[in-house]
């Protein structure tokens, strides 16, 4: 990994656990107040302490998963086909994008991932707040799916010209040398575009495209709109709400390239959901989004 990657890695590592110990801090203090019938420092219902434990919640839920369903993998490989043992091994730790196995545990990583979004989105919306689906958005509504389909479209046509700026400004601060190191490694790590280049045609690229166009929005809408949108417009106010969670939406999309992009489309995905109400155009927006960009980078990789 170049120096300057690891540079900002080790910077975002300590700005993390910052933010960490600040949070405990906070958690610490608000809980001494309570505890000495003295007004706390978190709100009960929205509070920022409930995004910290929300998302965390969330990973937790992913890793738990897979960590329980490798074991349970590992076992009946142990008895049942040992020699399939180091094989595995060698194409998940060298990241065999021709293997369909991997990506049939790539997709299953995202389902799992998503499944946990919607746990928590709906834990806190519905059992915590006591919100009824109606009121989170959650009633078909044509009309917004409509414009949901609409507005996927307009971001497609957009995002090429951001993600084109982005890249100039990148160039511009980085300096040409370390901008073509960056875009490198993020072509081996998390650029989906050169990752769609290896996928076949087939159940898998199928699997894959059901997955990013229907799977993903639905978890990540009813989290990122359902859950953290709607708890900072209870704390922020609402243009504060829609640019906050658009940038928490881009920065766990880790990619330094599409940052900017995904910021943009965040911010679209806020403002259509606030406009019409309905979480199922900000889903759909984003599935459109995704099975476009989807086809774009498997048509213009084959």
């Amino acid at each position: 990994m170049p120096a300057f990657i690891e540079l900002i890695a080790l910077l975002l590592l300590m700005a993390y656990a910052a933010v960490q110990l600040g949070i405990l801090a906070v958690w610490g203090v608000h809980t001494y107040y309570v505890r000495r019938g003295m007004p706390g420092l978190l709100a009960e219902r929205w509070s920022f302490l409930d995004l910290w434990i929300g998302f965390h919640l969330a990973l937790f839920l992913t890793l738990a998963s897979l960590a329980a369903v490798s074991v349970w993998m590992g076992l009946l490989l142990a008895l049942f086909s040992p020699r399939s043992i180091p094989v595995l091994q060698r194409m998940f730790y060298t990241a065999d994008r021709n293997a369909p196995l991997f990506w049939a545990g790539l997709l299953f990583v995202l389902l799992v991932q998503n499944a946990a979004f919607v746990s928590v989105a709906i834990w806190y919306t519905v059992g915590k707040y006591g919100i009824d689906t109606g009121r989170l958005g959650l009633v078909w509504n044509w009309q917004a799916v409509r414009q949901g389909v609409l507005w996927g479209g307009v971001a497609f046509l957009i995002t090429p010209l951001v993600e084109l700026l982005s890249m100039g400004v990148l160039r511009l601060v980085l300096g040409a040398p370390a901008f073509t190191r960056l875009m490198d490694w993020e072509k081996q790590t998390v650029a989906l575009d050169s990752w769609l280049e290896t996928l076949q045609p087939g159940i898998t690229m199928l699997g894959f495209i059901l997955v990013v166009a229907v799977a993903a929005p639905i978890g990540e809408e009813m989290f990122f709109r359902g859950f953290v949108f709607n708890l900072l417009r209870h704390r922020t106010s609402f243009t504060s709400a829609v640019w906050l969670s658009a940038a928490l939406f881009a920065v766990l999309h880790a990619s330094v390239k599409n940052f900017l992009p995904i910021l943009v489309i965040g911010v679209l995905l806020a403002r259509l959901y606030a406009r019409t109400g309905s979480l199922w155009s900000s889903v759909v927006m984003h599935g459109t989004f995704n099975f476009l960009s989807a086809m774009a980078a498997i048509i213009l990789g084959g």
